[in-house]
């Protein structure tokens, strides 16, 4: 017994300097010296990266042939708005429809497609030709990771820029170089839909 107390109290009695030498001294300059890695940017998402709502990344890459664009349409927002809001037809319907409107649609002035037709020197009523050209001119554009496609959800970023409420229509917006679009598509499909550009 009086072996084991004179080891325990020797082990005591040692213990301050050994646990001194075993923690290392934190100040300041020590704390300042230490990186933190920034967090990492996220990654875009293409149509076909599978981080989309799926039957939206492949209308893009099997019907419009559009591979490079970036996309924000998320699965929980499509069937969020297909449950919340009085819809006659669903996501994928109201995305062909604004697709078919952006790449289509010449007789807005302020259509992507009357704006590319502008820029290639075809105002007025352009040629067959000059449609031709126009919508390649804007798959190829559209077909660029810095053009973006996007879902417009309310309260949200994209909204659009005339004020069309998301309760009422499908809502889409499209980015091509510095300009941004928006295509509308009546929920209750008595509207046309139609798109704009930001003035």
């Amino acid at each position: 017994m009086k072996i084991s107390a004179a080891i325990i109290a020797s082990a005591l009695a040692a213990a301050p300097a050994f646990a001194a030498n075993w923690t290392p001294e934190v100040n300041t300059q020590k704390l300042a010296a230490i990186e933190t890695p920034a967090p990492p940017v996220p990654s875009r998402a293409g149509p076909r990266d599978g981080q989309n709502y799926s039957a939206a990344e492949e209308m893009l890459i099997k019907e419009f042939d559009i591979t490079g664009i970036t996309v924000d349409i998320p699965e929980s927002e499509v069937i969020r708005q297909d449950r919340v809001y009085n819809n006659t037809f669903g996501f994928e319907h109201a995305f062909r429809l604004a697709l078919t409107s952006f790449l289509e649609d010449y007789k807005n002035p302020d259509s992507a497609l009357s704006n590319t037709l502008r820029n290639i020197g075809a105002p007025g009523s352009p040629s067959k030709s000059d449609l031709k050209k126009a919508r390649q001119l804007m798959l190829d554009t559209m077909n660029r990771p810095d053009s973006r496609i996007a879902l417009v959800s309310p309260y949200r970023l994209y909204q659009p820029e005339n004020g069309e409420a998301v309760a009422a229509n499908w809502v889409f917006y499209l980015r091509l170089g510095d300009k941004s679009y928006w295509a509308i598509v009546d929920r209750t499909g008595e509207n046309p839909a139609y798109n704009y550009g930001a003035k």
